[in-house]
């Protein structure tokens, strides 16, 4: 029996009355059910044994101007064949109540408050209303992501105080930091609260510079927009083009040629290069081990050369497009670029033996910041932190894409959840890179780098896209609107899952050492805050 077979009739025994729909996309199910049912459904799908349903994604739409009604839909992805199951549910346009799943899913907490922002929608018996996007200058009332408010709309600056948790007691004192910072860095606010030296709580206080990206999509066409996701994060310009062209692709029913498919993988994997060296450096950096933060910054360097030399560009932008690619690679440059990450492979071996033999390095990684794996798994952490805690999940390898169904992948899997974990995770996967690279050199076939559109998807289809991004997970759901517009495009960045947890990896900790941490973790502020 196939599991998309197993995992709809689990269901629908389980929940009579279910309305079951064609799949959104391959390996998926997907299901309609009445909202007062979603937290008993939600709460099956994720504990039930055979399933063990990890949320992916949760996000609202507004169908007012069509049907007089908001839609939610929830993605899970269950825990071992990786398919994917759907749920959705209306509420009738004058409607703004559901019923939070976040009692029962602690990873919904964020995406819930999210779209109490942005929709006016309010999740009903939610722990924690606060606001979470609009800060306390935005005017009461607004909220951005419905269809009629309008996208270059000028906001009057409200005054307001956010309301922090806090713990009392003897002896227990609170330090702020940020959201301004020392470093040429984003905006973020890290709220500590200490009883001595080790930590009690920390609170995040983000979404310091929301951009309404969200909301531009919405002005766009389904194939001008990729300009629009390569800048969602700056230094994941690949990982978010390419999801977004993935789903447009679906829509479209382009088919998107071999060759372009196998250079779409080779951009990837240098995107994943040049971050994870810079990272590795940084780390080192924040140790006070200047020597491999050094080499490390000449190694990305070589990278970044690299790929300016390949495309035009540092950061690899402008190569991905709707149907393909924009620059073939010559066979001659595939083999100077093997060579040269040879090289680099060679240099970082070298960096990596002398990591691991400092041992006062060591001794700051190991230990600090421990992320466990059933907290890992509480919070649907993804990516280089998951993989770090023992959360055993590469969409590489898991739900292949682009030539991945071609280029088998080693995951690197850690268990004991600490920075150092999370540093070598990054060293392993740099050597994983670039054998990968080798491999696209040796199967890369000959042909078209890109196909074009001949057709336009019905207004309201949809589609879910996504692609294992060098920090982890980037998912896309893009929905057609009328002449080739985009109605509706749901954007998560890895980031926005794995911010959350940085609150109990630092737990017992001490403040000088969260620098480190958070490094560690090095998530987005950008691709946080959209």
């Amino acid at each position: 029996m196939s599991e998309a077979i197993f995992c709809d009739d689990l269901l629908t025994a389980a929940f009579p009355g279910i309305l079951k729909h064609d799949p959104i996309c391959a390996k998926s199910s997907h299901f309609t059910v009445p909202k007062d049912r979603l937290p008993a459904i939600s709460h099956y799908i994720h504990t039930q044994p055979s399933l063990r349903g990890r949320l992916t994604l949760l996000w609202a739409c507004d169908d007012r101007p069509v049907r007089d009604s908001y839609g939610l839909y929830y993605l899970f992805t269950l825990e071992a064949s990786h398919h994917w199951v759907v749920l959705s549910t209306e509420l009738a346009g004058h409607d703004r109540l559901f019923p939070s799943i976040t009692p029962h899913i602690h990873a919904a907490q964020w995406y819930e408050r999210e779209i109490r922002d942005m929709f006016g929608l309010i999740p009903q018996g939610h722990p924690d209303l606060r606001r979470l996007v609009r800060h306390e200058h935005w005017p009461k009332g607004t909220h951005p992501l419905q269809k009629d408010f309008s996208w270059n709309n000028v906001l009057e600056r409200q005054q307001g105080e956010y309301r922090f948790h806090h713990i009392e007691g003897e002896g227990v004192f609170e330090v702020p930091v940020g959201p301004i910072h020392a470093g040429i860095i984003e905006s973020g606010h890290f709220r500590f609260s200490v009883a001595g030296e080790p930590i009690m709580q920390l609170e995040l206080r983000h979404f310091w510079k929301h951009r309404g990206v969200e909301k531009l999509f919405e002005q766009l066409t389904l194939t001008d927009a990729v300009l629009l996701a390569e800048r969602v994060s700056g230094d994941t310009t690949v990982g978010h083009a390419l999801a977004y062209c993935q789903a447009v692709e679906a829509l479209l029913h382009l088919e998107v040629p071999r060759r372009a498919n196998y250079l779409r993988s080779l951009f990837l994997e240098l995107e994943r290069l040049y971050n994870h060296l810079g990272d590795i450096g940084a780390m080192c950096n924040d140790t006070a081990y200047a020597l491999a933060h050094a080499h490390c910054g000449r190694l990305k360097e070589r990278i970044m050369q690299l790929n300016d030399r390949l495309t035009g560009s540092r950061f690899l932008r402008g190569v991905i497009e709707v149907g393909g690619v924009t620059r073939d690679i010559e066979s001659r440059q595939l083999v100077e670029i093997v060579e040269e990450l040879s090289h680099i492979q060679s240099d970082f071996s070298e960096v990596g033996a002398i990591i691991f033999a400092n041992a006062s390095l060591t001794d700051r990684l190991e230990t600090t910041g421990v992320l466990n794996e059933r907290t890992a798994w509480d919070h649907a952490v993804i990516g280089i932190v998951g993989r770090a805690s023992g959360r055993d999940c590469d969409l590489r390898r898991d739900r292949p894409f682009a030539a991945y169904d071609e280029l088998p992948v080693n995951v690197a899997l850690y268990r004991y959840g600490d920075a150092r974990a999370r540093l070598r995770v990054r060293g392993d996967e740099i050597h994983e890179s670039i054998r990968l690279i080798r491999e696209v050199r040796d199967k890369i076939p000959n042909g078209p780098i890109a196909s074009q559109p001949r057709s336009l998807p019905k207004p309201g289809a949809w589609t879910l896209a996504a692609v294992e991004g060098w920090r982890g997970e980037i998912l896309y759901m893009v929905m057609a609107g009328e002449d080739g517009r985009i109605h509706r495009c749901k954007v998560r960045d890895p980031s926005f899952v794995n911010w959350p947890a940085i609150q109990w990896a630092v737990l017992g900790n001490i403040i000088p050492d969260f620098p480190l941490i958070n490094k560690s973790f090095n998530l987005s502020y950008a691709g946080n805050d959209l």
